[in-house]
């Protein structure tokens, strides 16, 4: 519903909106809110420069309403400029008065037609979610039947599709981890980068999945690949670190493995534990 004309912010919001109602052809509904400010104009207040802003505004839209083809079906052709602007707008109300039944009818089947156009893009809309929801199911079935092919070629159709087969996969992975079954969740990581290979949030979570399952050189592998995807992954950096202090706690990549199993067992669950306190605390678990 419309808000009352009482003040001038009112004035100039629905005068504008019969501007835009003009600009995209609703020449009914334009004509009925131009009316209403026809007749509420005189009693709103007005400082001299916002009458003139008014009357300037009104005399363009008077000269675009009356070239509009639609405006011409309804009255034919008129000219406004021949009098003065309040002739004008008393001429027109007077017309619009004339034929408000027809104009209120025109509104109706305005809305009636704008109406069903909306339907019809939400029909066309959820037909197209529906093709696409089957395509990502199909490439997820043929990548579970391991039948690669047919469903690259699914995947490369669009971004959206790529974006939600790895999410898929990338999904069952988290929740795998959750339930402590890392083998399983290394074989859905694993289809989620074959998917999008590119993705640093993959090999971070493929990380995370070996470092559960005690396999530390490959954590420490899929951390570096994350790590070169983008340098500045903040969480990547973090764990990566962490693999680094782990798997060579006193020297660096190049000294001797050979130190004593006891002690580097002991100095590892040591580091483990600090890591997950601390991604506890951070709400990262």
């Amino acid at each position: 519903m419309a808000s009352k004309i009482s003040n001038i912010t009112e004035l100039f919001h629905r005068f504008h909106n019969c501007e835009m109602q003009l600009r995209q052809g609703k020449i009914a509904a334009c004509l009925i809110g131009f009316k209403e400010i026809i007749e509420k104009s005189p009693a709103i207040p007005k400082s001299e420069k916002e009458k003139n802003e008014f009357h300037q505004g009104v005399e363009i839209f008077l000269k675009s309403l009356s070239a509009h083809k639609k405006f011409q079906e309804i009255f034919g052709v008129i000219s406004f400029g021949d009098s003065d602007l309040e002739t004008n707008l008393e001429f027109i109300k007077s017309m619009i008065c004339a034929q408000e039944e027809e104009i209120i009818e025109r509104v109706n089947k305005e809305n009636e037609s704008a109406e069903a156009q909306r339907l019809e893009i939400d029909r066309e809309k959820h037909r197209k979610q529906e093709e696409l929801r089957k395509k990502i199911e199909q490439a997820i079935g043929f990548i579970d039947q391991e039948n690669l092919p047919p469903a690259m070629e699914i995947i490369h159709e669009s971004e959206e599709i790529q974006e939600a087969v790895a999410l898929h996969y990338n999904d069952v992975g988290m929740q795998c981890r959750t339930d402590h079954l890392y083998t399983e969740a290394v074989k859905n990581y694993s289809k989620a980068l074959m998917v999008s290979p590119e993705d640093e949030n993959l090999h971070y979570n493929m990380g995370r999945a070996h470092f559960e399952a005690g396999d530390l050189e490959k954590a420490e592998e899929f951390l570096a690949n994350a790590m070169k995807l983008n340098p500045e992954f903040k969480e990547g950096k973090i764990f990566y670190d962490y693999l680094m202090k782990i798997n060579y706690p006193l020297a660096g990549p190049d000294k001797n493995k050979s130190e004593g199993f006891f002690k580097k067992l002991f100095h590892t669950m040591k580091l483990k534990a600090e890591f997950y306190v601390k991604q506890k605390m951070r709400g990262a678990l």
